[in-house]
């Protein structure tokens, strides 16, 4: 096994086992590779607040009572916004869920369009199927 590794190695003189091996530890490996377990719990808080804030720009789009008001222009602001100041803001969220930020923009930008010609709001409401809905 020597002669292989002084082939394969030749500036190492191949003394002792483990400098042969070159050993790398498990947590080396993994902790490179992207979406790792360590990482999960932050991209899902990720995920979940551009979930939230397409919903509550969608939802409070009309509304007339103030506090909702203040909700969508928060949100209308932290969406729409070019300063990436944080690791929370909008484009670092998009960058880290490889979303394109400026395509999501463009499709609320839409969505509000077509709401404010028909007057009404249209929602997608995601709802759980009974089992007596289901059919085999």
């Amino acid at each position: 096994m020597a002669d292989i590794f002084s082939i394969v190695n030749p500036a190492d003189s191949g003394e002792g086992q483990f400098s042969e091996l070159q050993a790398i530890l498990p947590l080396q490996f993994y902790a490179v590779r992207r979406g790792t377990s360590e990482g999960e719990p932050v991209r899902r808080l990720m995920v979940a607040m551009l979930i939230d804030a397409v919903r509550c720009f969608q939802s409070k789009f009309k509304s007339r009572q103030p506090g909702r008001r203040q909700e969508f222009a928060e949100v209308r602001s932290w969406l729409f916004s070019d300063v990436d100041d944080g690791p929370f803001s909008f484009r670092t969220v998009c960058e880290e869920l490889e979303v394109d930020p400026e395509a999501l923009r463009k499709g609320l930008l839409r969505w509000a369009a077509n709401t404010g010609s028909s007057g009404k709001p249209r929602i997608v409401r995601r709802t759980a199927l009974s089992p007596n809905r289901i059919s085999a």
